[in-house]
């Protein structure tokens, strides 16, 4: 199990046990979704990351998404149009 916890200055909520996805078997057509986390240079990473993809993997569609900063966290609409869209979702930090 993976325990998540809110680094936010919210009002503390109950911890949260929550069991990891499973593993794609293939990313052969996969929907990739990128999110930055409004450093610079972060999606340049992330950029770079999907071109060694494209290399070992047929995966298709990328999604795009960066935060305005990096202490705030990803809007609830940008999570769940990850969520919906994306098969996964890689995160990096830049600078």
């Amino acid at each position: 199990m993976t325990r998540i916890l809110d680094p936010t200055l919210r009002s503390p909520a109950a911890e949260a046990a929550v069991a990891r996805a499973p593993r794609k078997a293939s990313l052969d057509g996969a929907t990739i979704g990128l999110l930055a986390n409004g450093k610079s240079n972060g999606m340049a990473l992330l950029d770079r990351i999907v071109e060694r993809l494209r290399e070992r993997h047929r995966i298709g569609d990328v999604v795009r998404v960066a935060k305005t900063n990096a202490s705030a966290p990803v809007t609830d609409g940008d999570a769940e149009m990850l969520a919906v869209r994306c098969a996964a979702v890689i995160t990096a930090i830049g600078d």
